[in-house]
């Protein structure tokens, strides 16, 4: 059984009278402890499709089932839940908050989650620090972090609640390369050390040849689903040149 099924999944949104089909029945199946990026320029449909694997946004058509449970028929208290228990998120900003701790911005999910103690919780982010290398960072703010360290903060965040799966956007957006290449390490680390499910989604080609699986998204739909990355970059580079002749693009 697949941790991640889509089946047919389709998204359609209305501008006054206009239709855009930001997603155009995708089906595909994700297992748990795969390691891919989601590949796609803008207007790909790459950006609706971490929202809805994310439970962010609800589907207009087709099947979304996340570990055996279909989720497009959640009610929006089951969603949250969900996607605190779930799924650990990870963005480009990083989205720390700017007046607290390292080690308190860490403990956040385990604060809406409600499962644990005071002290249960300031362990739990003690301990993730340490795992993202962050072990000597426990109180410091944001503004006295780099870039990469508050990245790591942000990773430790989304493991917060042990979640099977990271949904990573752009991770590397916001770093140089060295620092970039780092986090990519440190997220193929959990995923071989803890089998956590990792989808990146991003446009870098460099983040899509560090994973196991390239899946590039052309106007709403997959292009290609491959393992060989080369294979998945020449495609993207063809989507481009035909884009940019004036080939129409999803939204």
């Amino acid at each position: 059984m697949a941790l991640i099924d889509l089946d047919g999944i389709g998204k359609l949104y209305r501008i006054e009278d206009v239709e855009v089909h930001a997603l155009r029945s995708v089906s595909l199946q994700i297992q748990k402890g795969e390691i891919l990026a989601l590949v796609g320029p803008s207007g790909s449909g790459k950006s609706t499709m971490m929202n809805l694997v994310g439970c962010l946004d609800r589907p207009t058509s087709g099947t979304y089932r996340l570990d055996d449970v279909e989720v497009e028929k959640l009610n929006p208290d089951a969603l949250a839940r969900i996607r605190n228990q779930k799924i650990g998120f990870v963005f480009q900003n990083f989205n720390l908050l700017s007046r607290t701790s390292a080690l308190e911005n860490v403990e956040l999910p385990m604060l809406y989650s409600g499962k644990l103690t005071t002290r249960q919780r300031r362990q739990r982010a003690a301990e993730l620090l340490q795992m993202v290398d962050l072990g000597d960072r426990h109180d410091h703010h944001p503004s006295q972090l780099s870039g990469g360290q508050q990245q790591r903060v942000a990773i430790a965040r989304a493991l917060a609640n042990d979640p099977p799966i990271l949904l990573a956007d752009e991770p590397t957006g916001n770093l140089d390369s060295r620092t970039g290449s780092d986090v990519l390490k440190l997220f193929h680390r959990l995923n071989r050390e803890n089998g956590i499910t990792v989808i990146l989604v991003t446009h870098d080609h460099n983040v899509a040849r560090a994973t196991r699986r390239q899946i590039v998204l052309r106007d709403g739909d997959v292009l290609i689903d491959t393992t060989d990355a080369e294979e998945a970059i020449r495609a993207i580079n063809v989507y481009t040149q035909e884009s940019l002749k004036g080939e129409p693009t999803a939204e």
